[in-house]
């Protein structure tokens, strides 16, 4: 993983389902030069994707993503221009679910 890249832009999507999951990932690296930064899953069936690079590239990534699920999509995505060290910290930091 890119612990020690400093991103301009990192984005995150989370999605219900690992077939969901396997979708978005694939359509994210396949539409931008993104690298990806965390994995994992996130509890009651939602997995989450952090991804980073340059600004243009992280939309690009996102955009896919939904288009690649459809209508028929339960997800949610924020990305962070500029992160802060917090946000930086925060996605290294163990989850519990």
């Amino acid at each position: 993983m890119a612990e020690d890249r400093d991103f301009p832009a990192i984005g995150v999507i989370e999605v219900r389902g690992l077939v969901d999951a396997a979708t978005v990932v694939d359509a994210i690296f396949k539409a931008a030069n993104v690298e990806l930064l965390r994995s994992l899953r996130v509890g009651s069936g939602w997995i989450a994707a952090w991804y980073g690079g340059d600004l243009d590239p992280v939309n690009t990534a996102t955009d896919a993503a939904y288009l690649a699920l459809g209508d028929d999509r339960d997800a949610r995505s924020c990305i962070f221009t500029l992160p802060s060290e917090a946000i930086r910290r925060f996605m290294d930091s163990p989850v519990s679910a």
